[in-house]
């Protein structure tokens, strides 16, 4: 049985969400680590401040 940290996955839902806010749908499959880096590229990509 795995343990799932709810707290990570809060945030990682977070993450996924602002992702999806902002036009990125590759989400699936992805880590927090992942999610959170191609969170900033994509802000920068933007022209938003991280």
């Amino acid at each position: 049985m795995k343990v799932v940290n709810y707290e990570e996955e809060r945030k990682k839902n977070i993450v996924i969400k602002q992702l999806h806010d902002r036009g990125f749908k590759d989400t699936n499959g992805k880590s927090y680590r992942e999610l959170k880096r191609n969170l900033v590229i994509v802000k920068v990509l933007q022209g938003e401040e991280h």
